[in-house]
């Protein structure tokens, strides 16, 4: 998440399908007939001022129409219950760390401990999402990560370097197998939903878990080895 309102290029956006030809963009989902989301009602996390509601089953977000919002699957507890709450902090920890050592690094406040207090921050939004305690929903507000991004300018290519941090993430902390492409089919077409500059007329691209180690190759960095686990 960013922490820093520096920032004036770069990480989601708004709408644009028509006439969009030669692109390859996924399953086109249509929501013309669909009602437009009450004001109040959270768009990314389909949540209310109550906090987030974790079963046993995955929940999804419903679609909305801004710039083609595709359904978000939020994770089920399964996440939670088999990474736990310390290696999800240390996922998050660590995906930060590497963001802030590559390109979107102005994102990020320059102090150190005044950026790792925005991580844990960050890290109490997705042990949360993933079935832990509501510590950010008790402490830190609203969770609609959307609005909380308006402050940072972020475009379709900081979302790719966002993505494949967290991609490599994912090894650096040795992240569950089997849990991973679960955890990734919630944050891709999440952070669709950060964009707020658009810098092309076609949708974002989409990554999907099959696919994504070499789609984002070009994004991948290669500073993390020298960066503390």
């Amino acid at each position: 998440m960013c922490q820093n309102t520096r920032y004036t290029a770069p990480q989601a956006a708004p709408h644009a399908t028509h006439g969009c030809k030669g692109h390859h963009h996924g399953t086109a989902i249509d929501t013309s007939a669909e009602e437009a989301p009450k004001a109040h009602q959270c768009q990314c996390s389909g949540t209310t001022s109550q906090g987030m509601t974790v079963g046993e089953e995955v929940r999804w977000v419903e679609a909305s129409h801004e710039l083609d919002f595709p359904p978000v699957p939020f994770p089920s507890r399964r996440i939670f219950d088999t990474a736990g709450e310390a290696l999800l902090r240390k996922l998050v920890r660590r995906h930060h760390e590497r963001l802030r050592a590559g390109p979107l690094g102005s994102l990020f406040p320059i102090d150190d401990q005044v950026f790792y207090v925005g991580v844990d921050r960050t890290a109490d939004y997705i042990v949360e999402a993933c079935g832990g305690p509501a510590l950010f929903a008790r402490h830190g507000g609203p969770t609609c990560m959307r609005t909380r991004h308006f402050p940072f300018t972020i475009d379709e290519s900081a979302r790719e370097t966002w993505l494949a941090e967290l991609w490599q993430s994912f090894a650096d902390v040795g992240f569950p197998p089997e849990i991973r492409q679960e955890y990734w089919n919630w944050a891709e077409p999440f952070s669709l939903r950060m964009i707020n500059r658009r810098t092309q007329r076609a949708q974002p691209l989409r990554y999907p878990f099959e696919l994504a180690g070499v789609a984002l190759a070009r994004h991948m960095t290669s500073h993390p080895t020298s960066l503390p686990v």
